[in-house]
């Protein structure tokens, strides 16, 4: 019986899971409105001559019923390591706002079952989404719009510089380089974020080769630069400011009012519920656990996943001369990351961290934690990720798992023992290490620069699979289903090769 003045440890428990319930239901309603207004589907285009092009199509309730007053449209494309589904919220943005739109898979990305074979396949691409918008009922073929965001900003920027007849505005959010002038292409609006310098001053110089800012907002010469406070490549997908000014351009631009402003955006609705899952795994699975036998761990464990980042590093750096790992793993950049993270594991467990042998109580906390990962990422499928994939990526996803082995079973082992700040500062050791090592193998391996855009999401993947391993103290069961969903999210993201 706990003393007048401490807290019961049932009452902490009852706390945590009305908080985990709390979060799960807040999250469930603010995803449920989200759509509401707007119908959304998906459909694969199979233009003749090219591969074909999955799109996501966003339709607004109100639009006009009768072929005399069309509806405004635009084509939104993504990014390097997006999909439709990253570009959901700017979708619905627009969308609620009265515009039909749609959001192709560019070559290689989300459900494409084809490579990216560089900027003719975009170009191919947007134009295959545009054609497919313009035979959508009740579209005005005259007020068509392109928006996208960093490698499919320069994209847009192609089409619309190639044909500025065929669309009245362009948006090139986080901009890539371009052919502008002073013409071309008609109503220009670049937006970049505030923490995102390179693109800022790509921005900068494409507007300057526009011509700089002049014109109404809209208006055919128009062109204009907003910088977006406090987001980088990556959050600005999700920013209202951004959306909002988007969504304010193109309507000048084809003289249309906005119907309406979109719900809180899905990420919010989706970031409740997950942290409301992992707040009652917590809560719910650590009590019932029956720890497995500690890990040796020797006093340099945070010297060898140190010493593991700079050999893997330095390793991967000669591998990527004599081994056409594309190829081999059959996706862009993925790969590379698998490799790397597969030498720190090994270099980690060797010398590092070793949990005792698995024992067959591990075999059902493997399918309970998998479980409750599998569903934090297929929940992702609801505002930002295409979770589930096409036949085509499960080879190179189970390629990944099995690189992804040593490092996960390391890290849950660092963490066996560990609560509160101790489990914390575990975290934030291990999270920091990999990012600095990664990042620098970023910066030295030819073609993987990209990963210094995507770093800041590093410690908050290793988060929701260290969460998963506090408390719980079986490493081997852990460790594997968190290489089993970084795996899955590795070949989730990144392009086909």
């Amino acid at each position: 019986m706990a003393r007048r003045g401490q807290r019961s440890p049932g009452g902490r428990v009852r706390k945590r899971a009305v908080l985990g319930v709390s979060l799960v239901l807040a999250g469930i309603a603010l995803l449920v409105p989200v759509e509401r207004g707007v119908t959304v589907s998906q459909d694969v285009i199979d233009p003749e001559g090219s591969s074909p092009v999955p799109v996501h199509v966003y339709i607004p309730a109100d639009a006009p019923a009768s072929p005399g007053s069309g509806v405004p449209g635009v084509v939104v494309a993504h990014g390097f390591a997006g999909s439709a589904r990253l570009m959901h919220s700017w979708s619905l943005a627009l969308a609620h706002a009265g515009f039909t739109v749609v959001t192709p898979d560019l070559p290689g990305h989300g459900g494409s079952s084809v490579p990216l074979r560089g900027p003719d396949s975009l170009s191919t691409a947007i134009d295959a989404a545009v054609t497919h918008l313009l035979a959508l009922p009740d579209v005005d073929a005259e007020r068509i719009a392109l928006l996208g965001h960093s490698m499919g900003s320069g994209a847009v920027l192609a089409r619309g510089i190639s044909r500025p007849d065929a669309f009245r505005a362009v948006v090139a959010v986080s901009p890539t380089d371009a052919a502008v002038d002073e013409d071309v292409p008609r109503a220009l609006l670049l937006i970049a974020g505030a923490n995102e310098a390179r693109f800022v001053a790509n921005a900068e110089s494409l507007l300057e080769r526009a011509g700089g800012v002049r014109g109404e907002p809209g208006a055919p010469d128009g062109r204009r630069l907003d910088i977006i406070p406090r987001v980088e490549h990556v959050s600005i997908l999700f920013s209202r400011t951004a959306q909002e000014a988007s969504v304010d351009w193109i309507a000048s631009a084809l003289g249309h009012v906005p119907s309406g402003r979109a719900p809180i955006g899905p990420l919010a609705g989706w970031t409740a519920f997950a942290v409301g899952l992992l707040v009652l795994w917590q809560t719910l699975a650590a009590p019932m656990t029956t720890p497995s036998e500690g890990p040796k761990r020797r006093r340099g464990a945070w010297a060898a996943l140190l010493a593991g980042g700079v050999a893997a590093t330095a390793s991967l750096v000669i591998v990527v001369r004599s081994v056409d790992v594309p190829a081999l793993f059959g996706m862009l950049v993925a790969g590379e990351v698998g490799l790397w993270f597969l030498m720190v594991g090994a270099v980690w467990l060797r010398f590092g961290v070793r949990p005792a042998p698995p024992d067959v109580r591990d075999a059902g906390w493997l399918l309970l934690a998998t479980a409750v990962l599998v569903l934090l990422g297929g929940s992702a499928g609801l505002a930002w990720a295409p979770w589930w994939l096409p036949t085509v990526r499960l080879g190179p996803a189970l390629l990944l798992m099995v690189c992804m082995l040593p490092f996960s079973i390391a890290a849950a082992t660092m963490l066996h023992g560990r609560r509160g700040r101790a489990a914390l500062g575990t975290w934030a050791g291990s999270a920091a290490v990999v990012a600095v090592t990664l990042g620098a193998t970023a910066l030295v391996v030819p073609g993987l620069g990209f990963l210094l855009l995507v770093l800041p999401l590093l410690p908050v993947i290793l988060a929701a699979t260290s969460v998963i391993a506090v408390g719980v103290d079986r490493p081997w069961a852990t460790g594997v289903a968190g290489a089993v969903f970084i795996g899955w999210l590795l070949a989730m993201l990144f392009p086909l090769a």
